[in-house]
């Protein structure tokens, strides 16, 4: 459980220095841009799918970046 909760911190800070790099340039974070890239750094990424998404997208959001939900695995209209 230790090492779970360490490799979510790791992953938040991947997150916030992947939306930081982009928002010098961007105004819209692509989930499934920012989930490859990421996942090149942490392949064994804690999270997948829709959260995943959500955690990229809270982050851009802070940074006041829009958000494209284009990740295949994860889109649709499920609730």
């Amino acid at each position: 459980m230790f090492t779970d909760d360490v490799a979510v911190r790791r992953l938040k800070i991947l997150v916030e220095q992947y939306v930081e790099t982009r928002k010098k340039r961007h105004d819209v974070i692509s989930t499934a841009k920012a989930g490859t890239a990421i996942r090149e750094v942490m392949p064994s990424c804690p999270l997948s799918g829709k959260a995943f998404d959500d955690l990229i997208a809270a982050c851009a959001i802070e940074h006041g970046l829009a958000v494209l939900f284009d990740n295949p695995g994860t889109s649709g209209t499920e609730v």
